[in-house]
This record gives C-alpha cells, structure tokens and sequence, in this order.
C-alpha cells in the first residue's frame, strides 16, 4: 500500500521549476483512483510472491526495480538536477521509513487478508494527528482526538481481539501505520525544500540499498514467472507515485484525500478475485468506522486551514 495523504500536505513540484496550477479535479480525482488501483495490484503481486519466497527477496525485487523505473528520469533531466537535496539526512531516514514500513506490510499480507491489512493501515492519518503534536508543535482540538479514538476503535474491530486468536502479523501492520505516519510527517517537513522527484529517487535508492543487504542471506533463484511479478511490482510502484504527483498538480490534496480510500475498495476484490478472502461483517464494519473517523479528520484540518487563510 503506499503511504495515506492528508489534506494538509503540501506537495513540492516534481523540478526544479514552478509547481503546475492548473486545475482540472476530476483528472486529479481519476489519476488518484487509478494510482490507488495500482497500489492494490502490486500488493496483490506482493502477497502472491510472499508465500513462495523470502519476504525480504520480495522488498529488495520491488525496490531494485523501481530504482530501474527511475533511470529514464536520470537521463532525460540533468543528474545532478535529479541528484541534487538539501537535506541529505532526513531524506535518506525517509527512505529508510519507507522500507521499514514495505516490509511490516509485505510481512503481515503473507499471513492475513490483503484487505484487512490494507484497511488497518489506514489508522496512519489518525496517527499522524497525534504525531503532530510533540514533532511539529501543532494543536489538536477535542473532536479530532475523539475521532482518532473512535478510528482506532475501528481497527480493533477489525482485528476482533477476544472473538478468536489474535494473528500476530497484526501487530506489524499497526507498527506500519505508526512508521507511515512518521513518513508523513518527514514529508510534510521535506517537502518545503525539497523537489519530488529527487525525493522518489532516493527512495528507491535507499531502499534497494537496504533490501540489498539482507539479499545474500534469504537469497533463491526466482522463478521466470517470479521475476516477471517482481518487475511489475516496480513498475507499478514507480508508475503510482509518479500518477500521485500529477494528480496533486492538477486537483488539492484536500479534494483528493478522501479518495485514497478506494484502495481498501480494490484491495478487498483482489482478496476476493485471487486469494478467496471475502470480508466478514466485523472488517467491513470496522473499516466504516475507520473511514468516517478519517473523513472528519480530514474535514475539520480542512476547516481549520480555511480559517487560517
């Protein structure tokens, strides 16, 4: 899954140039959903890799391929234009953040519901609420925290602790939407000296560094068929992201923030299509739950931002 958006995230030009105003929503809207359906298919392919190899052969294959994915950007701009960052060392601890949060998720999706694991990692917006407050010194009202509470109620609806064994894979996916919020967070601060697509290089650098280091240990030769999945893991990762930057050029964050949820929506038919998990009336209810806590954080950081202006 990629990291949850929020209303309040401001988003850097993909260049070095001026960040393109034109608005056009419903393209943004129609980018978004799309990018957010091909989130879903590289978890698919993730979670169909995962139970036929090492979970870190998984990582490494989805991040050494996006970081292929990126070498036109390489070529087509100048290096050191693509190169070129402020802060070196919040952007290579992003990178990091975001390989430790791919490999809970690619490790949890090997046991539960692709679905379930999906829904549960949208806890990271409420997350990102209480983060907020001792990282960046923002302040949080009594209804935004009630509703970080109700959300979080959701989750363990989804999770249904007492109603039967508790798998412990999770655990890892509530530790995801802790690691995806502090993503956010770093984003939010980045994001005000730093360009895009330097920033989803050194992503898929750090990333592929990363991976490459547990790589001789679970290392096995994969299959044609799973080379193939591990490109297309790439592919439609680079591919998404690049989808989410044109989307936000063109429609606001807060307008597309909601729509982030239709992952859950594409996840839950994979689970369906391929793997045969239906959801059951407890994870349907607790992601309701979850997504209406969402949305009103969402809508009172849109107010709030509306009474700031």
């Amino acid at each position: 899954m990629t990291a949850p958006i929020e209303s309040s995230t401001p988003t850097a030009p993909a260049s070095g140039g001026a960040a393109d105003t034109s608005s056009d929503p419903a393209v943004g809207i129609g980018l978004l959903v799309f990018a957010e359906l091909l989130f879903a298919t590289m978890d698919t392919a993730a979670k169909h890799l995962s139970g036929e190899m090492p979970v870190g052969m998984v990582v490494w294959g989805r991040y050494a391929f996006h970081l292929a994915f990126m070498l036109p950007f390489l070529i087509r701009r100048h290096p050191a234009d693509v190169l070129r960052i402020n802060r070196v060392g919040l952007v290579l601890f992003r990178g990091v953040q975001l390989l430790a949060g791919t490999t809970c998720f690619f490790t949890a999706i090997r046991y539960i519901p692709l679905a379930d694991a999906v829904a549960i990692g949208f806890v990271a917006p409420l997350f990102v609420v209480a983060l907020s407050v001792p990282l960046l010194g923002e302040r949080v009202g009594p209804r935004r925290w009630m509703a970080v509470l109700i959300g979080l109620g959701g989750t363990f609806v989804i999770i249904r602790p007492g109603f039967a064994e508790v798998h412990w894979a999770y655990g890892l996916v509530i530790l995801l939407a802790l690691i995806f919020a502090s993503f956010v967070i770093t984003t939010r601060i980045l994001t005000r000296t730093e360009q895009t697509i330097p920033m989803l290089f050194y992503t898929a650098l750090v990333g592929t560094a990363g991976a490459s280091l547990i790589l001789p240990f679970v290392w096995q030769t994969p299959s044609l068929e799973q080379w193939g999945l591990m490109a297309l893991m790439g592919a439609l990762g680079g591919t998404s992201h690049l989808l989410l930057i044109h989307a936000y050029r063109v429609a606001t964050a807060s307008l597309l923030a909601p729509f982030q949820y239709a992952q859950i929506v594409f996840a839950t038919f994979y689970g369906w299509l391929v793997f045969n998990d239906f959801p059951d009336r407890w994870m349907i209810a607790g992601t309701t739950i979850l997504v209406a806590s969402g949305l009103y954080v969402l809508h009172r950081e849109a107010q709030i931002n509306r009474q700031k202006g």
